[in-house]
């Protein structure tokens, strides 16, 4: 995919018939130096065509690489940006990431993200869901995905 063909695409709308992206926790240390604080590896896969809806992270810090393929990345009111294996962005506490997409919808993306938060909330949250309650969905897509998450 050419950097000026994507460079020229209209924001895409989350849709939740995309496919999700595959979440894995591949890390999580508590920090000494910080008292309270864990910092917290995830890394997303997102298959050709996957989106994840608009979302933030408990008040985190995020830090994320893009490893393979190409992703779309929009936060708050920013304008959407079209970023490449080895490229990187921030999430600042509080930040809503409204596009999360994977570029291609024919091949594979993925990425790291590292989160820095309250060591207490990051434990009960992945204790009560799994490292995917680390990504708190917008209240206006959640009841959406939690039907499409829904055994059938």
């Amino acid at each position: 995919m050419v950097y000026s063909e994507v460079a020229q695409m209209e924001e895409p709308v989350y849709d939740v018939n995309s496919p999700f992206p595959s979440l894995e926790l591949v890390y999580k240390y508590r920090l000494l130096n910080t008292p309270d604080k864990s910092v917290i590896g995830l890394k997303v896969t997102f298959p050709p065509g996957a989106c994840t809806p608009p979302h933030t992270h408990h008040g985190a810090s995020v830090a994320v690489v893009v490893l393979t393929g190409t992703v779309l990345n929009k936060m708050n009111d920013e304008p959407m940006a079209v970023l490449s294996a080895g490229e990187s962005f921030y999430e600042a506490p509080g930040c809503r990431h409204r596009i999360s997409d994977n570029a291609s919808k024919t091949e594979e993306a993925s990425i790291i993200a590292t989160l820095v938060m309250e060591t207490a909330k990051a434990d009960a949250i992945i204790d009560a869901h799994g490292p995917f309650g680390l990504v708190m969905i917008d209240e206006e897509y959640l009841e959406a995905v939690m039907k499409k998450m829904a055994p059938a």
